[in-house]
């Protein structure tokens, strides 16, 4: 499972994690957001995580 990952400066997704660290010390990624475009460090807990769609993995098919 796919957990997305805000960027602390702009707030949009970052990159994906597979899940959360669960010992005393955070783990911390240094990264280039590809959103913004700036280095970041993004620690890998629950309160970075972007939170889940509405709507789940419907398609929306428009009639024209």
């Amino acid at each position: 499972m796919s957990i997305p990952m805000r960027c602390p400066n702009c707030g949009k997704r970052a990159f994906d994690a597979s899940g959360f660290h669960k010992a005393d010390e955070p783990v911390e990624i240094s990264l280039k957001c590809p959103q913004c475009g700036r280095f970041v460090k993004v620690p890998i807990a629950q309160h970075m995580c972007l939170p889940k769609r509405k709507g789940g993995k419907r398609v929306h098919i428009m009639n024209t």
